[in-house]
């Protein structure tokens, strides 16, 4: 017996266009599981750990924008002690100055971003080699302060004004 894909995947746009946009944000970000990394990628055959998570925020809302962990920490994701039920994301944020990827970082730095995908913290990490669902305090922190945000939807408009760009290989899932 084999699957019939057509009809599968028919009925999985049903249900994706029914989502709330923190469900739709889970369930592409789920998408992602098991893909390999792919630093300065951001579609669903491979992506870094911010690539994830603007993909996952283009997909649930409809806004475009490609940055950084950081640039997601310091004006997309600023709200502190977000609601149940919202757009939310960690991030490992070093505590000091120091090396982070063959560059020098300052202390303060969000160096990595994960998507929550559910209750309890759970979360899409892409790293070496692929993407795992995982909760934060198993993710290694490696001396890193780890802090959950939610989305600033404002901030996230405006982002997506200034001009953002994309992977070319990340239209062919998306419409323009």
């Amino acid at each position: 017996m084999k699957i019939n894909w057509q009809n599968l995947f028919q009925n999985e746009e049903q249900q994706f266009l029914g989502m709330t946009e923190p469900e739709r944000y889970q369930y592409f970000l789920l998408l992602q599981a098991g893909s390999p990394y792919g630093w300065g990628k951001e579609n669903p055959e491979s992506s870094d750990c911010s690539g994830a998570v603007c993909m996952a925020l283009a997909a649930a809302t409809g806004f475009f924008i490609r940055t950084t962990a950081d640039e997601l920490f310091r004006k997309i994701y600023t709200v502190k002690n977000p609601p149940a039920g919202t757009i939310q994301a960690a991030f490992w944020i070093t505590p000091d100055s120091r090396q982070h990827g063959g560059r020098a970082v300052p202390a303060g730095t969000a160096t990595h971003v994960a998507g929550i995908v559910g209750r309890g913290n759970a979360v899409l990490s892409p790293e070496e080699p692929k993407a795992l669902v995982s909760t934060v305090p198993a993710v290694p922190a490696a001396g890193r302060i780890v802090e959950i945000r939610g989305l600033d939807r404002a901030a996230l408009e405006q982002a997506a004004k200034d001009n953002y760009s994309f992977d070319p290989e990340f239209w062919k899932y998306f419409q323009k």
